[in-house]
């Protein structure tokens, strides 16, 4: 099944990149949304015990769910879209008993699903429950395109245009400080972020500066 993925995106990174990269996106859109409900990626660092979680929502039914556990990252996805227009099926073929438990999650939408990745621990590398084209995947394109594709997706989404090194500082995760976000607006304080540098686990700057305003 290892091969299976290899042909939905050749290119698909480490579940420790997969983290940054996830991480990355949500800490951005938390700058350029306030309002939790219209943003586009999310991450919760402590959703439970010593699990993380990744999301996407588009507002118009597409979404995936990426869960970190016991060093093994399982992502699930549903392309509203493609579903309806039949390009992509409904449903999985057989996987391991971890991802099956995954699946099983009511937060994840389990019956809603167009493509279902992961990589575990015990068999290095990505696999997947069927053959996926880039297509069949293409809300992941995140974790290929990093800062770049983000620069183009939000030019669109948000309909602003962000500066392609900042953006590619905070894909590095460099800690956030007044002046790195003042980058992106100059309607946030750190403080005001406060809730969200905690809930992503994204890394704030030197002492003090989550309370300057």
């Amino acid at each position: 099944m290892t091969g299976h993925a290899a042909e939905c995106m050749k290119n698909l990174p480490s579940a420790q990149e997969c983290s940054r990269i996830f991480r990355a996106a949500a800490m951005l859109d938390a700058m350029l949304s306030p309002e939790w409900d219209y943003r586009y990626y999310s991450y919760n660092a402590k959703w439970y015990e010593e699990e993380e979680m990744a999301s996407l929502r588009d507002g118009e039914g597409s979404h995936y769910f990426a869960q970190f556990a016991q060093d093994r990252l399982t992502i699930k996805g549903f392309d509203r879209e493609r579903a309806e227009l039949g390009s992509s099926a409904i449903g999985v073929d057989a996987v391991p008993a971890e991802v099956s438990e995954f699946l099983r999650e009511p937060a994840f939408m389990g019956d809603e699903t167009t493509f279902c990745l992961w990589n575990l621990p015990e068999s290095p590398g990505w696999s997947a429950d069927k053959l996926y084209t880039e297509q069949d995947c293409r809300l992941l394109r995140v974790l290929t395109g990093e800062a770049a594709y983000y620069c183009q997706w939000a030019a669109e989404y948000y309909e602003t245009e962000l500066d392609p090194r900042a953006v590619a500082r905070i894909f590095a995760l460099e800690p956030l400080t007044s002046e790195l976000l003042g980058l992106f607006t100059d309607e946030l304080s750190l403080a005001e972020l406060e809730e969200d540098l905690e809930e992503i686990g994204y890394p704030i700057g030197g002492k003090g500066e989550a309370n300057s305003k």
